[in-house]
């Protein structure tokens, strides 16, 4: 078979209007994280430059130290001014996308920009109630606080991320119904040897499967729209989550947002003071300093933007195996095409089927469309399967999804 022609038939599927749409919103997704990092950088600099902290600070420690009120303070002005910044650039982006997706059925404006709005006062006051104790901790153990608070931060990504998985806290409404697809995914558990006893349906209509666990048991979910389809589907879908099962793919993706994030409380340790004195705070002395807090959010942001794409990377790589896990042992690539095409078509904002190598790297934790239906048509073409061209569906006319 030729495997380029089938990957091209699979994308007939989808509506060339829906398709250019989401090329469209993720050009505009791109330009909005270009424009909002620079007006990120742009206000804390200006911000530092002004001297309204150290103003303030002055004022508010005229007749004595009160580190915990300068901290305090400096924290709720820096994240009212970055925060309101960042909500800013995310509303405009919100309406852009969803104006282009949705067109006429789109949002206002203001609708988005308020909906964006609503996270500054919430954000200012964490920043109020966080920042003080944090910058005692730098104070106490001037040198041992990166480890500190790399070791919480790590531990915090593992509780939140991996325990949930390894607990498997899904509600279910006990074994799945006796049927096609219930039996093949019955028989895909068996045929793999998973330490999983049964397959359980879910009760939330939203969730397709999942596949979780850890330490020698497995948990096999199943909701009802999987159930009630193609057992090749349901195949092919639980495959994939069997692949990270077996490959530990959560576990090691919390791992290396911990470390990433770990890292930069090292970086913020030995960065921040020079950052901030060339900045215009010429009296910051270091990460702990409540006149340094713009050049400490450009630290931290950086950070965590890394630990994001390094989890996004990460997981990048581990879908391409979770797909050749599923090639490999369902042996059903129609049917895995056919669910990445159906998630893509249920998602209200597409992400673009092709998008560049910036954009995958940004806006991916999953292979893009393109890359994934030709990787499970390749696999296909390399067992000599009887090709199963798809038939052309009609042409939709919403710009909103399936």
């Amino acid at each position: 078979m030729d495997a380029q022609a089938a990957t091209a038939a699979w994308l007939a599927r989808l509506p060339a209007a829906e398709r250019l749409a989401a090329q469209a919103a993720t050009d505009a997704r791109l330009a909005g994280w270009i424009a909002g990092v620079l007006l990120f950088l742009a206000a804390a600099a200006l911000l530092t430059r002004s001297g309204l902290l150290t103003a303030l600070l002055r004022r508010i420690e005229a007749d004595r130290p009160r580190p915990w009120l300068a901290s305090a303070l400096a924290a709720g002005v820096t994240a009212l001014v970055l925060v309101a910044v960042k909500a800013a650039v995310e509303g405009a982006v919100a309406w852009r996308v969803d104006t282009i997706l949705t067109g006429a059925r789109s949002a206002g404006a203001a609708t988005h920009l308020a909906a964006a709005a609503s996270q500054i006062l919430p954000s200012a006051a964490a920043a109020v109630l966080l920042f003080p104790p944090f910058a005692w901790l730098m104070r106490r153990a001037p040198r041992r606080w990166p480890l500190v608070a790399g070791a919480t931060a790590l531990a915090l990504v593992l509780a939140l991320g991996w325990l949930p998985y390894v607990l498997s806290a899904e509600a279910t409404a006990g074994p799945a119904s006796p049927g096609p697809a219930q039996a093949a995914v019955a028989q895909l558990v068996g045929e793999t040897r998973l330490p999983a006893t049964a397959v359980l349906q879910s009760t939330d209509p939203a969730l397709d499967a999942d596949v979780t666990g850890g330490f020698g048991h497995a948990r096999v979910v199943v909701g009802p729209r999987l159930l009630a389809g193609p057992p090749a589907e349901a195949r092919a879908d639980v495959g994939h989550l069997m692949g990270h099962y077996v490959h530990n793919d959560v576990l090691i993706v919390c791992l290396v947002v911990g470390m990433v994030v770990a890292a930069g409380f090292w970086a913020a340790r030995w960065w921040t003071a020079p950052l901030a004195r060339a900045m215009g705070a010429r009296g910051a002395r270091d990460a702990a300093d409540p006149v340094a807090l713009p050049a400490l959010a450009i630290i931290a942001a950086a950070a965590v933007t890394l630990a994001a794409l390094a989890g996004a990377a990460y997981l990048r790589w581990a879908n391409v195996g979770a797909d050749a896990y599923s090639l490999h042992h369902a042996r059903e690539p129609d049917g895995l095409v056919a669910v990445i095409e159906d998630e893509w078509a249920r998602e209200p904002d597409h992400d673009a089927v092709a998008p560049s190598p910036p954009e995958t790297a940004l806006f991916y934790s999953h292979p893009p469309l393109t890359s994934r239906i030709a990787h499970a048509m390749a696999w296909k073409a390399a067992q000599k399967a009887p090709e199963k061209t798809p038939q052309k569906t009609p042409q939709k006319t919403s710009l909103g999804g399936g």
